[in-house]
């Protein structure tokens, strides 16, 4: 009997931006081992293909949101009507992950602005989909080719970054990571957690979140089993990832943990949401408005966010 095919569902982002362009791309080359459902305004991918891609459009699945709306697609153009679609379809693909309709979810992007113009308060993807499977402590892991970062806090301004910042944030991505293991790791995955200061705060002299916030969740985390270590100085440690030290880098805000992955893999990378009671990768770019509508967007991110889903939910059955 033949294998069961992973069913993905693709959310195709913002209207304005490049998120339908690159699925209408993908779906023109889609691999034969998982099956695809494009979650979506049916009339925003047609326009993908007759518009950017001049091209006709495939026999392809395409399942609307509940709610209709209709309006032009102004590329590259920030509107609360696109962040409202935008949003709606994230909410779909949910209640069809939810109702085991598909086995996951892969998400392209969506604009901040514009889904706050549409009446939205979520900072982004991450938070939006903990709000809508009712999931408190969720983590954004950062998946490259060698490097797999993992947020403690996600869409935080720096200048918020230690209110945000405690025991249980520190603890939780640590876990976390730990339970990502079933997805990616064949042994207990190597947890390195970093420190928040230069020099991860030079025992006190540049900072001491470290030795009061970091330290005690690693012990902590230590107690439970779990292989974690640090806090590591954040500017020599990820040479020793690239050798394979580390399975796993805890990090303690966005771009400490971004930075590394996308110099690594850009292009290439995957955004993942742990701690969901379903599966969801996105790809590692933005809406990419400065190219939206003029058939440069590369889809390269989108077919490995669909691999590492595939990949995610297959590991999830055999654990």
């Amino acid at each position: 009997m033949p294998m069961k095919k992973t069913v993905i569902g693709i959310t195709i982002g913002d209207p304005a931006g490049i998120g339908a362009e690159i699925a209408a791309k993908y779906a023109l080359n889609q691999p034969e081992d998982v099956e695809t459902v494009f979650i979506g305004y049916r009339f925003i991918m047609e326009d993908a293909f007759r518009n950017i891609l001049k091209t006709e459009m495939p026999d392809i699945r395409i399942i609307e949101p509940d709610e209709k709306m209709e309006f032009p697609i102004d590329y590259g153009k920030i509107k609360g009507e696109y962040g409202k679609a935008s949003m709606l379809f994230v909410e779909k693909a949910v209640k069809m992950a939810q109702s085991g309709e598909i086995d996951a979810i892969v998400t392209c992007p969506i604009n901040k602005k514009s889904i706050q113009l549409g009446g939205y308060s979520f900072p982004g993807h991450t938070e939006f989909l903990g709000y809508l499977t009712d999931t408190k402590d969720f983590s954004m892991l950062l998946v490259g080719d060698k490097v797999r970062t993992l947020l403690a806090t996600t869409h935080v301004p720096l200048c918020n970054l230690t209110a945000k910042l405690d025991e249980h944030t520190v603890l939780t991505a640590i876990r976390n990571a730990h339970n990502a293991g079933r997805f990616f790791c064949k042994g207990t995955p190597r947890i390195a957690v970093l420190g928040l200061n230069p020099h991860a705060g030079d025992n006190g002299a540049l900072g001491d979140e470290e030795q009061y916030i970091i330290a005690p969740a690693i012990e902590q985390a230590v107690k439970e089993g779990i292989n974690a270590g640090g806090p590591y100085p954040a500017d020599s440690l990820f040479p020793k990832v690239l050798k394979g030290e580390f399975d796993f880098v805890v990090c303690m805000y966005h771009d400490q943990g971004m930075i590394p992955v996308k110099m690594e893999s850009f292009g290439n990378a995957v955004n993942v949401t742990l701690n969901l009671p379903i599966i969801r990768t996105s790809v590692d770019h933005g809406t990419a408005f400065d190219i939206a509508g003029k058939n440069t967007a590369a889809p390269s991110s989108l077919f490995r966010a669909v691999q590492v889903a595939k990949e995610m939910v297959i590991n999830a059955r055999s654990a």
